[in-house]
């Protein structure tokens, strides 16, 4: 009778709280899906596959059939938002969801052939950092990368969305965060606050004729009044609510300006007009139709921009607040499917290198538990807060309420405290939907799940322990057909669910044996009633995941813009990882891995032997040989994915080279030892490219890849990409300086520009990284085009004996990577610093050598070596005294830039003519960084 009671109440608050339910859910109502997709320079070119294949996925998933039966439901994309090299993805995402089929006359959405691999591949590292830091190539706003190749794309990119190829009626909200340099300062009540973290909402339209545009309403999001949201004005005289196709690439181009590598950028944008702000008006917005105007409620505003990935590189808020915000959403009857796209969530194992210093022993010093103040230290929090701020709005959203009234979830939660306080608890009466003696806890996560099925599936196929005779008796499902793909005897159904009953029962249900169980839980019960109140609460949140290492990580991710084909491979583990993903959260809802594994396994295997061929990655050659490479390495041990291996595929030799070289990087950095380093080093990368005569893509404009001097040398392998950076940053911080000069003539009152600082920094970096040539006249750093490189001697020394000063010019021959011959010529001015000859008058002198240098692998005493030096005294009196033989054996310090020589003018008269010379190298390099 109590028990009766407390259902009966339950059932009686579940009905208050609950929603008007009005007509059953339509069975055939598109799934709901958003994507927030992370920036991540050259990660983008996985991002791309990945993203791809998904779209690909989801845009086909009514002609694949979940296995053992059920349609998958067709889906719709809610929203999709993104940071940095993300909002590029997040432009392509709408446009490839909005294509027609190929078929229909659609643009090509094949595996090897769509938009997203046509514009990451294109991106290659000589367009991105040229040669000379003046190339034509850079654009007047360009900083240390040219955006030339994005510019291109994105012309093309308009080209396409002007052409009929779209689905009339398409509609894609998108959204990209943008860092305001200075932060803005406004009013909230009496409190003044800064922001610097904004982003821009915009949506895709196709219009009538197949063409799509961009298009913001604010009134279409009722209740939206965010003061980080900033629209796009529009020329008065354009379509209301408009948004012009070079806004739209404005908007793509701020969100990936990350600071120093891609230039900020200002723009005139529309930001909410805020209470303290009322009455204000911009003077002159009458005065033409060329004027930008703002939708009413926003005022026209100017600022600099940089990239949006600094404050909130995951913009999984943005995405939620697009695809639950507009007008059509609140009406919908699902909630929202969130997909996030994070390159950096991984799958394989990278384990921490040792740590064998004395703190980390068993009997650390007591030292170690006493705090130091120095620079460095109190500094690590500034440099913690940097890397967290990227990711604290990801932390604010998912630990917001947004995320903790999942239903299934709680039924999860629910399941485990019965476990552990009230295993043997009977809630078959609550629960009576099972034709198996399950325990409660198993029959709450059991329904849990299968409210989760429902979402996805038009009519799931009811296999054991449910019981579709139960189910329907419950009121809960409904036209229960034979299934079309049984694949046993046994005879199996498929149900429409009544979603928002089933939901409504099990939330009371759960709220009911809380009660009775006289559960401590509290906050899960409220949690139960507030999110029955809408079935919005169930929105979910995947995260992706990668199964294999890219070359996108390498070079602080921007390793796979050294490459076409290291785009080409990351992009193919892009959509492995896609297939991977998909198939494994779909079986695990119908297959618990942990209580099922058979069936899970089976199911993912058959999945995913669909999505492959769906997909078409069996017709390409090179697309088939990545995924059964990373399949068979991921999961040969399973049997997983041996459709794709097991015959293996014909062997393709460059992504075979980059898919091992790859794994050598990785072993080297797990089996961390003093002698190879703690960490993966690029180093072993390019020597295993090296061993394997790895043969790079040949750049467009027919240049030699910077690939090629990378591999050729792999231990120098930084000199190249050092050089480039280098003099790219000094190049801007001298045009800097002049620009200041021409805004301010008056120096006191002129912005400072650091070239002194930034020429210093580029010489001891390219000195660190110098690689001898095979042949060079002045062994210098400074540019071989520079004249004066081979005019200014190459070192400038003193004889700390006679007090000579020597000037002196060294060409160079590298006769492997240690061992130098080199030319030694230059003059001697004689004079005395300590001691000079009292008895007669010295000679200034001429001197020519050849000798040998062997370099060492240290930076500090880098080389040392002998001269044999023939000397030839300019005003000697004696005729045939001018000419003597002498010689040196030297030392060289800091990567060759100090040389210690001992020697003698005459070895015939050692002690009288013996010298110790004290010399400066790379006297051309340190004038021209010095002088910029």
């Amino acid at each position: 009778m109590i028990r009766a009671s407390v259902t009966l109440m339950a059932l009686l608050i579940g009905a208050i709280l609950a929603p008007e339910r009005g007509a059953a859910v339509e069975a055939d109502h598109p799934q709901r899906f958003s994507l927030a997709i992370s920036g991540g320079a050259s990660k983008g070119a996985y991002e791309a596959g990945l993203n791809w294949a998904v779209l690909r996925l989801l845009r086909e998933s009514e002609l694949l059939r979940a296995l053992r039966g059920g349609h998958f439901r067709k889906f719709e994309v809610a929203s999709a938002a993104g940071a940095s090299a993300g909002g590029v993805n997040t432009i392509l995402t709408a446009l490839t969801w909005c294509a027609r089929p190929e078929s229909d006359g659609g643009p090509p959405s094949r595996v090897d052939d769509n938009v997203f691999r046509d514009i990451w591949l294109r991106v290659d590292i000589n367009a991105l950092l040229p040669p000379e830091a003046d190339s034509a190539i850079y654009l007047p706003d360009d900083a240390l990368f040219s955006r030339r190749d994005y510019f291109e794309a994105a012309r093309e990119l308009r080209d396409r969305w002007k052409q009929p190829v779209f689905r009339p009626g398409c509609r894609v909200p998108l959204g990209v965060t943008v860092t305001r340099v200075e932060p803005q300062e406004m009013l909230v009540g009496d409190i003044k606050v800064k922001n610097q973290r904004f982003y821009i909402p915009f949506e895709l339209r196709v219009a009538k004729d197949g063409s799509a545009g961009y298009f913001f309403d604010p009134a279409d999001y009722p209740g939206l009044a965010d003061p980080a949201m900033i629209l796009m004005p529009r020329p008065r005289s354009a379509p209301e609510f408009s948004i012009s196709d070079e806004r739209v690439i404005e908007a793509a181009v701020t969100t990936s300006a990350f600071p120093t590598a891609l230039g900020r950028r200002r723009f005139e944008y529309c930001r909410l007009q805020l209470s303290s702000e009322a009455g204000e008006q911009k003077p002159g917005q009458e005065e033409s139709d060329a004027d930008l105007v703002c939708p009413t409620g926003y005022v026209l505003d100017e600022a600099v921009f940089a990239d949006g990935g600094l404050f909130d590189n995951i913009p999984v808020g943005i995405a939620r607040t697009l695809a639950e915000s507009n007008s059509k959403a609140i009406r919908d009857p699902f909630p929202v499917s969130y997909f996030y796209i994070d390159p950096d969530r991984i799958r394989y194992q990278v384990p921490d290198p040792p740590d064998e210093t004395a703190c980390a022993s068993e009997n650390p010093p007591q030292a170690c538990r006493i705090m130091e103040f120095s620079l460095f230290s109190e500094s690590r929090l500034l440099v913690g807060a940097l890397g967290t701020a990227r990711k604290y709005e990801l932390y604010r959203e998912v630990t917001s309420d947004h995320w903790q009234l999942n239903l299934p979830q709680l039924s999860y939660e629910l399941a485990d405290s019965l476990e552990d306080y009230h295993a043997d608890f009977d809630c078959r009466e609550e629960f009576a939907y099972f034709d198996s003696d399950l325990s409660c806890p198993e029959r709450i996560v059991r329904a849990g799940r299968l409210l989760e099925i429902a979402y996805d599936r038009v009519k799931p196929v009811i296999t054991p322990p449910y019981s579709a005779k139960l189910l329907t008796e419950a009121g809960v499902a409904s036209d229960c057909t034979a299934s079309s793909a049984n694949q046993s005897t046994q005879k199996r159904l498929e149900c429409s669910i009544e979603i928002a009953e089933f939901r409504r029962r099990l939330a009371t249900a759960m709220m009911s044996i809380i009660t009775e169980t006289k559960l401590n839980k509290r906050k899960l019960y409220v949690d139960i009633s507030r999110s029955q109140q809408s079935i919005h609460e169930d929105r979910s949140l995947k995260v992706s995941s990668r199964g294999g290492p890219i070359t996108g990580t390498l070079l602080g991710d921007f390793g796979g813009f050294l490459d076409y084909k290291f785009r080409e491979y990351d992009y193919y583990v892009g959509v492995y990882d896609a297939l991977s993903n998909v198939s494994r959260n779909i079986c695990s809802l119908s297959y618990p891995p942990s209580r099922q594994p058979e069936a899970y396994r089976q199911c993912v295997d058959q999945l995913g032997q669909q999505v492959f061929e769906a997909m078409g990655i069996d017709q390409s050659r090179r697309a088939h040989y990545i995924f059964a490479r990373l399949a068979e390495r991921e999961f040969g041990e399973d049997g997983l994915f041996s459709f794709s291996y097991q015959p293996s595929p014909a062997v393709d030799r460059d992504m075979q080279i980059i898919h091992d070289a790859l794994l050598k990087a990785l072993e080297a950095g797990e089996e961390a030892d003093e002698d190879k380093g703690a960490f993966v080093t690029e180093s072993v990368f390019f020597e295993y490219l090296k061993s394997q005569n790895f043969t790079p893509s040949q750049p467009a404009d027919g240049s030699e890849p910077l690939l090629a001097e990378i591999i050729a040398d792999p231990a120098q392998w930084p000199t190249e990409l050092t050089r480039r950076f280098t003099a790219r940053l000094v190049h801007l911080e001298r045009q800097a300086a002049d620009l200041y000069a021409e805004r301010e003539p008056d120096p006191e009152l002129r912005e400072k520009s650091y070239t002194m600082l930034m020429g210093t920094t580029a010489h001891l970096l390219q000195t660190a990284t110098y690689k001898y040539p095979a042949f060079t006249f002045s062994p210098s750093t400074a540019p071989e085009e520079w004249i004066w490189r081979y005019v200014i001697p190459y070192e400038l020394a003193w004889d700390l004996v006679e007090g000579d000063i020597l000037t002196m010019w060294q060409p160079t021959m590298s006769l492997t990577e240690k061992n130098l011959v080199h030319m030694r010529a230059g003059f001697g001015f004689a004079g005395g610093i300590f001691k000079s000859s009292a008895n007669s008058e010295r000679n200034d002198y001429f001197l020519l050598g050849l000798g040998y240098t062997r370099r060492t692998e240290f930076a500090f005493l880098s080389s040392f070596g002998v001269t044999p030096i023939w000397y030839h005294k300019w005003r000697q009196p004696t005729t045939g005294s001018q000419d003597t033989l002498g010689g040196e054996i030297f030392v060289s310090l800091l990567k060759d830039r100090l040389r210690i020589a001992w020697g003698s003018r005459n070895l015939t008269d050692f002690s009288d003519e013996s010298f110790l010379s004290f010399g400066f190298m790379d006297m051309p390099g340190l004038l021209y960084w010095l002088s910029r």
